[in-house]
């Protein structure tokens, strides 16, 4: 079993921050152009922005990062970067190597994946300068086709409509069962994918991964 879940706008604020060349702090955004700095001591980037000074882009610069034993920036793992409790028991009922988070910054993360804070949504209620659009280019990670899923595992997905064309682009050639929680009512179908309705409400997809965890719902 493989379990995927969006990510959240709530982030912990004491999670770590990436640092450009003259050591000050980064926070990722769509559009850093639309950004009004409220901090002298932040500036704003995308994750494929160049970092500069030869060291390609940041989100090649946080893979290296990733690969290193020491995490001098303070970075969280994904899956403790977040402020829903469900993220963290999610991982500990069924371990960071079976979670996966859809990350509207980073793509497909793993669960553990040493994370700095970032402002990316696909929300529209999201502010102008966080609001990524269908159009924008990101090179997003893709770990799950990396890692070692198996053909007889199914793969669970908890997220809302804006997140499932980034979902799909990601997922559509991993051959295993697919099973993606929805609320978008029992007439909704994507091919490829077994599509099972919770009920619609404001982040709707928290409540339906405690029910999954609890054995409340349908698998």
């Amino acid at each position: 079993m493989r379990i995927v879940i969006q990510c959240a706008g709530k982030k912990h604020k004491s999670a770590g921050r990436l640092k450009n060349a003259s050591g000050v702090r980064v926070v990722f955004v769509a559009h850093p152009e639309k950004c009004t700095p409220t901090e002298s001591s932040l500036r704003y980037y995308r994750p494929d922005d160049e970092v500069g000074t030869g060291l390609g882009t940041w989100r090649e610069y946080l893979t290296r990062y990733n690969q290193q034993s020491l995490n001098p920036d303070g970075l969280f793992r994904a899956a403790e970067l977040y402020k829903p409790t469900v993220y963290r028991a999610l991982v500990e009922r069924y371990s960071w190597q079976n979670v996966f988070i859809l990350s509207a910054g980073w793509g497909l993360i793993r669960s553990d994946f040493l994370t700095p804070y970032y402002d990316i949504t696909f929300s529209n209620q999201g502010k102008p300068y966080s609001k990524r659009r269908s159009r924008d280019r990101f090179e997003d990670f893709n770990q799950l086709s990396d890692s070692d899923i198996q053909p007889d595992e199914t793969l669970y997905f908890f997220g809302g409509q804006d997140y499932l064309q980034l979902y799909r682009s990601l997922t559509q050639n991993i051959t295993v069962r697919k099973v993606i929680y929805h609320s978008q009512g029992s007439a909704f179908q994507l091919q490829g994918y077994e599509c099972i309705p919770y009920r619609s409400y404001t982040n709707w997809h928290y409540s339906c991964a405690q029910d999954f965890m609890e054995g409340n719902i349908s698998t």
